[in-house]
């Protein structure tokens, strides 16, 4: 054997040398954010290096004739004499692979990647060359606006699935801000299209130069034999010239993922994106779903809600894509939006939105954050939870306006109307103004803190956006608030005669007949309640009938005062519920149960409610218990004529956003203590509390808030302010029905003998 343990040694050392210097360039390159090229290139390094290494022991342990051998054999030649022998290449090739040069070769080699590596990375982030960077070097601003454009295909679904996958992933870049959905329909509607409108390469371009967004991405998928060739690029929007391009393969369907994700990433590489970011980005495959079918369905769904305006298909289609994998975050998390914006079978809402937080995991970093966010909002309704996941979007993304207006959103359900305003404030200015829904909140917080002339102001900044009906009714509910009546009424029945859904219709029809029970005119509203009930039951949708006679029970109870006829009603949707169980899938049990207690029938109404309760989910039951005991406690107290109790345990509650019937509460709880002079200062506050949508509270109890204050302000001996009351509660009761013209007679008698006392 010659040499074997010095080769097997010196292969040893360079392993762990090797190793030490991969795990050297890894850690370099993750920290320093160099490109993904570098690991490999020492790999290759190092393997060009091992035959110089092994050639090096072999040569310097004498692998040509050892000296004794020579001493014996060559006539006495020295090994010097051997070693200077011009006519032998030994000594050249000793001389050649010593271990001096060895690690010089190898250190210049790694001297040269390095340089290598560092002009690269300083073209790049200077935006020298073709590896220059486009946010270096000018071309686009770091976090700048990007439309992205519907792929073609042959398939259209095919296109579109692949669309919303890039629009996942390119979500997640820190580089750029894709401009949303929402935006965009919004950005459509502008310019005459409809929703059925596709964002081709040409109308992304028109679009983005029309809003100043100075680029588009648009992209192709082609089939080649049973693969496919994914192509995309970035164009500047004003003249469409092509800033990057990049391209991909899959075999099939199945691998079109990955091809995502790799032509996501080179262009996003060329952007101007860090190594340690794109290093970072989870695949397209964890932070949605592994099954294109699945991918498909949560496609189309999003066609269905945003371009068809079909919430139900949508929700249809999320629910068929969860089916296909139960792991799909994304999906479930868009099913409990939709159901919520519904207001539709709140249990499946629950589970969704539950199933979507259990599998957070498998989402973008913002979309982690935006289930957390709405998870605490509308489940746990743990504000300083939610509030924190969306001050965590906000810090990945400075500029989201939808993190800024859901933390107004959670400043708004607390009643905070000052601070809701500074966030919907700052989400309208990250937006630009294309977003409906901010300019509309913006106007709503405004009416809620007595602003109406900024209200007014935001509200007609809508005028340039596509009519909605939603935001059509909180405009209109301005006009009642301002005092005009008439222009409110004839809003509500425009609104009513042109709305396409059933739900803006119900809501403008209901404003309408609201105006009817203002003015007193209530046994009509009843027996329409109770003709349509009736119907309901026909027609066989029982649920139905048992709501509308929930609503004919509260007028009979509540503006009429007619506790006999609203147990009575009462009675008979209790019995129709228990008669058609079955076919009752969520019975308001609860609502009819609060009527009992307050009525009096406190054991019953607290059956009722145990009943309702017994129906919500374990969870939901663990979160709302200290709440829901609360309330029951304020009800019964309430209930057995105990007001300073009920108003007690009413304080305990969480605040309320009607503002006005808090101070409403308070006011009769005070007024059953005997304590007019709170009362008064409290249906005072009712009276003067601005609220965008009090003609739902005022329909039901401003006349009888007005005679109250007559009376009390009458004892009180403040005769001027009992007429004015007096005078209010004859003018909203003047064609009161039969039944109520009594107190109008009563109220207008004393009206009369205050007006001759004072002359």
């Amino acid at each position: 054997m010659i040499g074997g343990r010095t080769l097997l040694q010196a292969l040893g050392l360079y392993a762990a040398g090797s190793w030490l210097v991969l795990q050297v360039v890894d850690v370099l390159k993750d920290n320093m954010g160099l490109p993904d090229w570098v690991f490999p290139f020492s790999f290759v390094l190092l393997l060009i290096g091992l035959p110089i290494i092994l050639t090096t022991a072999v040569v310097q342990k004498r692998l040509v004739t050892p000296r004794r051998a020579l001493d014996n054999d060559s006539a006495g030649l020295s090994d010097d004499a051997f070693e200077s022998d011009p006519a032998s290449g030994a000594a050249q090739v000793r001389g050649l692979f010593t271990w001096r040069n060895a690690l010089v070769g190898g250190g210049l080699a790694f001297l040269f990647l390095a340089l290598a590596t560092g002009a690269f990375m300083y073209m790049r982030g200077a935006g020298i060359g073709p590896v220059g960077s486009l946010v270096a070097a000018g071309v686009l601003e770091e976090k700048a606006q990007v439309v992205l454009a519907d792929f073609e295909a042959e398939d259209e679904t095919l296109g579109r699935t692949v669309t919303e996958s890039f629009r996942v992933d390119l979500a997640q870049s820190p580089i750029i801000r894709l401009v949303g959905p929402d935006s965009i329909a919004d950005a459509l509607a502008r310019m005459g299209r409809t929703g059925e409108t596709k964002l081709s390469e040409e109308t992304a371009r028109e679009l983005a130069q029309r809003d100043g967004i100075p680029a588009v991405i648009a992209g192709e998928i082609a089939p080649v034999g049973s693969g496919y060739v994914l192509t995309a690029r970035l164009l500047a929007a004003s003249d469409g010239v092509v800033l990057a391009s990049a391209r991909a393969s899959a075999p099939d369907q199945a691998a079109l993922l990955g091809a995502i994700d790799e032509v996501s990433s080179k262009l996003r590489e060329r952007i101007g994106e860090s190594y340690t970011s794109l290093r970072e980005t989870p695949p397209l495959a964890h932070v949605t779903t592994g099954s294109l079918a699945a991918l498909r369905k949560y496609t189309e769904a999003r066609d269905a809600a945003y371009r068809d305006e079909d919430i139900e298909a949508a929700i249809r289609l999320l629910e068929e894509a969860v089916a296909i994998d139960s792991t799909f975050a994304l999906a479930w998390r868009g099913l409990a939006t939709h159901l919520r914006n519904l207001r539709a079978n709140w249990e499946r809402r629950i589970e969704a939105l539950e199933a979507a937080y259990r599998h957070r995991d498998r989402l973008t970093e913002y979309e982690r954050y935006l289930v957390e966010g709405t998870y605490h909002s509308d489940l746990t309704r743990d504000r300083e939870k939610a509030i924190a996941a969306y001050e965590a979007i906000l810090r990945i993304d400075p500029h989201d306006s939808r993190a800024l207006n859901n933390i107004g959103v959670n400043y708004w359900e607390q009643a905070d109307f000052e601070e809701a305003l500074t966030w919907y404030r700052r989400a309208v200015r990250e937006s630009e103004g294309d977003r409906a829904l901010h300019i509309a909140n913006m106007g709503v917080v405004h009416a809620n803190l007595g602003n109406l002339d900024s209200a007014a102001a935001w509200y007609a900044r809508l005028d340039s956006f596509p009519p909605n009906m939603l935001f059509e009714d909180y405009r209109a509910n301005l006009l009642w608030l301002a005092g005009d009546e008439e222009a409110f009424r004839a809003e509500m029945e425009r609104l009513s005669e042109e709305s396409r859904g059933e739900r803006g219709r119900s809501r403008a029809e209901r404003a309408v007949t609201n105006l009817e029970v203002l003015h007193g005119r209530v046994q009509s509203v009843i027996e329409e309640v109770e003709r349509r009930a009736d119907q309901e039951l026909a027609a066989g949708d029982p649920e139905a009938s048992v709501r509308s006679l929930r609503e004919a029970a509260w007028l009979q109870f509540e503006v009429l005062g007619d506790t006999t006829a609203a147990l009575a009603t009462a009675d008979r949707a209790i019995k129709r519920i228990e008669s058609e169980s079955s076919s009752i899938q969520d019975p308001p049990l609860g609502s009819y149960g609060r009527l009992l207690i307050l009525a009096g029938e406190v054991e019953r109404g607290l059956d009722l409610m145990e009943r309702d309760w017994a129906s919500v989910p374990e969870q939901r039951r663990r979160w709302f218990e200290s709440e829901r005991a609360a309330d029951i406690r304020f009800l019964v107290a309430r209930g057995s004529g105990k007001p300073q109790e009920a108003l007690r345990e009413f304080r305990s509650l969480p605040p309320d956003t009607c503002r006005p019937c808090v101070a409403l509460t308070e006011a009769r709880l005070f007024d059953d203590a005997g304590q007019a002079d709170s009362a008064v200062t409290y249906y005072e506050r009712y009276l003067q509390t601005p609220y965008n949508f009090r003609i739902w509270v005022d329909s039901r109890n401003l006349a009888d808030v007005h005679d109250r204050l007559g009376q009390l302000y009458d004892k009180r001996g403040d005769l001027e302010n009992a007429a004015l009351h007096y005078a209010r509660f004859v003018e909203l009761w003047e064609d009161a029905d039969p039944e109520l013209q009594p107190r109008v007679r009563a109220a207008q008698a004393r009206l009369e003998e205050i007006v001759k006392e004072r002359g």
